[in-house]
C-alpha cells in the first residue's frame, strides 16, 4: 500500500477552470516518503486573477510547458490509481473534479482530510488546512521536510500545501485509524453539528425538530456537500414523526 498526498492549483474555481499545478507525495505504509511530484502545467484556459493572487502562479511561469495530463506527475498518478493504494486529500471534491477533466478516474482508496477534520472535530472553528497548520503546531515540524526534500514551502503552492498535508496526515492518524477513515469516506459521514451558517455548533437533529423549514429551504437553495446533505435528510426523516405528534 502507498499513500499519494495530492494538492492541485488551478485557474480558478468554476466549472469551467483547469489544473495549473499538479504535485504530490507518495508515501510508504510506514508513511516514509519515496517519491516528490510537482510539475507545472498549461491549462487550456487562462489563469484568473483572484486564483493568481492565492497561488502567484503567473503566464509567464507556464510558458512551455506541457498540459496537465502530459507531464511527469500525471503519468505517474495514472500508474499509482490502482485499489490497493490510498489517495489523501484536503477537500476531495475540488481536486477530483478537476482531475477528472484530464480524464483521471480514481479507482484508489480515498482519505479526505477535510470531512474527516469535520467529523472528529465537530465544533472547531475551521477545518480549512492552513488554520490547522497553525492550531495544531504543524508548521514546526515542516523543516525537516523541507530540508530532506530540497524545497522552498509556501503557502498555497501545491507541494508546500503537500507538505501541510502530510504532516497533518501524521497527525489524524495518531487520533483514527486509517481504515476507519477510509470507511467514512467511502460513504456519506452522519454529521452531529451544523458546519456553517448561522446554526453553526447547533445540533442537526434539533434542528430538524425545530427549524424544518430551514433545513428544507437549504436542501433547495444551497449546494450542499454530500455529508451535510445526507445528515440533513436523514434527521428530517427520523424526527418526522415527533414533529407530526406534535403538531
Amino acid at each position: 500500500m502507498k499513500f499519494i498526498v495530492l494538492d492541485t492549483e488551478t485557474t480558478g474555481a468554476a466549472e469551467e477552470d483547469r489544473i495549473c499545478q499538479l504535485g504530490y507525495l507518495v508515501l510508504d505504509e510506514y508513511g516514509n516518503i519515496e517519491e516528490v511530484h510537482n510539475d507545472l502545467c498549461m491549462p487550456p484556459l487562462a489563469i484568473k486573477y483572484d486564483a493568481m493572487a492565492v497561488h502567484h502562479i503567473t503566464p509567464e511561469m507556464l510558458e512551455g510547458k506541457p498540459d496537465c495530463g502530459q507531464t511527469e506527475a500525471f503519468r505517474r498518478l495514472k500508474e499509482l490509481n490502482v485499489p490497493h493504494n490510498v489517495m489523501v486529500i484536503q477537500n476531495a471534491k475540488f481536486d477530483l473534479d478537476m482531475l477528472e477533466k484530464e480524464g483521471f478516474q480514481l479507482h484508489m482508496q480515498l482519505i479526505d482530510t477535510f470531512r474527516i477534520l469535520r467529523y472528529i472535530y465537530p465544533l472547531d472553528e475551521s477545518n480549512g488546512l492552513q488554520y490547522k497548520r497553525y492550531q495544531l503546531g504543524l508548521y514546526k515540524k515542516e523543516q525537516e521536510i523541507i530540508n530532506k526534500l530540497g524545497v522552498e514551502i509556501k503557502a498555497h503552492d501545491a507541494l508546500g500545501d503537500v507538505i501541510v498535508l502530510k504532516n497533518l496526515f501524521d497527525y489524524l492518524i495518531r487520533e483514527i485509524s486509517i481504515d476507519e477513515m477510509i470507511r467514512l469516506c467511502a460513504e456519506p459521514i452522519l454529521l452531529e453539528y451544523m458546519p456553517f451558517g448561522k446554526h453553526k455548533g447547533k445540533l442537526i437533529e434539533e434542528l430538524a425538530l425545530n427549524e424544518r423549514n430551514t433545513l428544507d429551504w437549504m436542501l433547495g437553495n444551497f449546494d450542499l456537500d454530500e455529508d451535510v446533505k445526507y445528515t440533513i435528510g436523514h434527521f428530517m426523516e427520523v424526527t418526522k414523526e415527533k414533529v407530526n405528534t406534535r403538531e
